[in-house]
């Protein structure tokens, strides 16, 4: 059995994330999937034992675009599946100011695309990859789903450019969505202590404060991309999210159910559940997340 743990390397700094561990898990770290920038890297986690191929999830970690790391807790939401016969990779990707919209897509989908290529060497079933994240991590998660095969939004110079980013399935948690809600979210809020400055993660991600530049944030905004080509979409977010909007949560469900029908997507909002709620990483939701992909899939 695989053992998910929670360490914070000695040392470290005090406002350092606390790192995932995985006990058990076979295992294939800082694997470069791509030249373009050292933040590149991605780790590969296998069940305990068999020889694949495994279903993946492809998970991409939050922090406000700015921080977070492949190594962090936040895999946590989504570390049962080496428990339950999935593969698990982590990607990393760039961050701001380097990691600009769209740059950090660009990274996720070479990492798809990397991952596709060399599925057989790491056991992985390339007709079933989920891509999934938390928060910012959820944002690219879902926006990989809803542009894949739309070629101005991948970077074919990366690598792998002979195969396709296309994902069986995409799952979303407490995610940055709709970036003009988003920064109207950010700005209205009281402010951590008085005086603080605004900490506006969606205007510095787009380059520009979305509410002034509507048009530059509708390219940035994964409802307007959604087709009949978007795979099974499962959101889930808190009613008592103080980072993101829940509303925008439920307005990405009911865009893709209203353009892919119903059964395409799943909205699950957890009642009073703060962003990053320690909730999303309990057995009762892993057994919800587990059985829609187990169906979906």
């Amino acid at each position: 059995m695989v053992v998910f743990k929670v360490e914070t390397p000695e040392g470290a700094s005090p406002m350092a994330m606390p790192r995932g561990i995985f006990e058990g898990a076979r295992q294939f770290m800082d694997i470069k999937y791509s030249d373009a920038h050292e933040k590149n890297l991605l780790d590969i986690y296998l069940p305990e034992t068999g020889n694949g191929p495994f279903p993946t999830i492809i998970f991409m970690h939050g922090g406000a675009y700015v921080g977070g790391d492949k190594n962090d807790m936040q895999i946590g939401v989504i570390a049962d599946a080496l428990n339950r016969g999935y593969a698990l990779v982590s990607v990393e990707q760039r961050l701001l100011p380097d990691g600009l919209f769209p740059y950090p897509l660009f990274d996720f989908k070479a990492a798809i695309r990397f991952l596709r290529e060399n599925a057989s060497a790491y056991m992985l079933d390339e007709s079933k990859f989920v891509t999934a994240g938390t928060s910012a991590g959820a944002y690219h998660a879902v926006m990989a789903a809803a542009t894949q095969e739309i070629p101005a939004f991948e970077d074919l110079s990366m690598g792998s450019a002979a195969v396709s980013s296309r994902v069986a399935a995409a799952i979303g948690f407490y995610g940055v969505y709709d970036l003009i809600m988003q920064s109207k979210f950010t700005n209205d809020a009281p402010p951590m202590m008085p005086g603080a400055p605004v900490f506006d993660f969606a205007a510095m991600f787009l380059g520009v404060d979305p509410r002034e530049k509507p048009s530059l944030a509708y390219f940035a905004d994964p409802t307007n991309f959604i087709t009949d080509k978007m795979p099974p979409t499962l959101i889930q977010a808190g009613t008592g999210d103080e980072v993101g909007p829940t509303p925008a949560s439920a307005a990405w469900a009911e865009r893709i159910a209203a353009v892919c029908g119903a059964d395409r997507v799943q909205l699950n909002l957890m009642d009073g559940a703060a962003h990053g709620d320690v909730r999303f990483n309990e057995k009762e939701n892993q057994d919800v997340i587990f059985g829609w992909l187990a169906r979906v899939l």
